[in-house]
């Protein structure tokens, strides 16, 4: 088994233990208070931002775990051309993604300010 697939398995393992069980809770108790079509519009819209919310704050430790494994990658690279281009390329995505992760959360709750 390669070590980077064990790093994504690692990576994945945690993600499930971290996650799984907050949103299946918040979605088990949104399934035994009120269901969707009783709330008012705006009960919604806060409803629906708020998981919105949830899944950039994942997907900003997503790609927060990919500048780790970026910056491990180019440590480790003992000055192989490859490795450090595909460090770089990791780099690269890892801060695009973290960008648009920190303008969704902006433009959501700039939406749910304005409500």
């Amino acid at each position: 088994m390669k070590i980077t697939s064990l790093k994504i398995n690692f990576f994945y393992l945690i993600g499930i233990f971290l996650f799984a069980n907050p949103i299946l809770a918040d979605f088990q108790e949104i399934k035994n208070s009120k269901k969707t079509a009783d709330l008012p519009p705006a009960e919604f819209l806060n409803n629906f931002l708020y998981y919105i919310n949830l899944v950039v704050a994942f997907i900003f430790i997503l790609f927060l775990l990919v500048l780790i494994t970026s910056g491990i990658t180019f440590l480790s690279a003992g000055g192989d051309e490859g490795t450090l281009e595909k460090a770089h390329g990791l780099w690269r995505i890892a801060l695009l993604g973290i960008v648009s992760a920190l303008l969704a959360y902006i433009v959501v709750n700039l939406i749910k300010y304005f409500i």
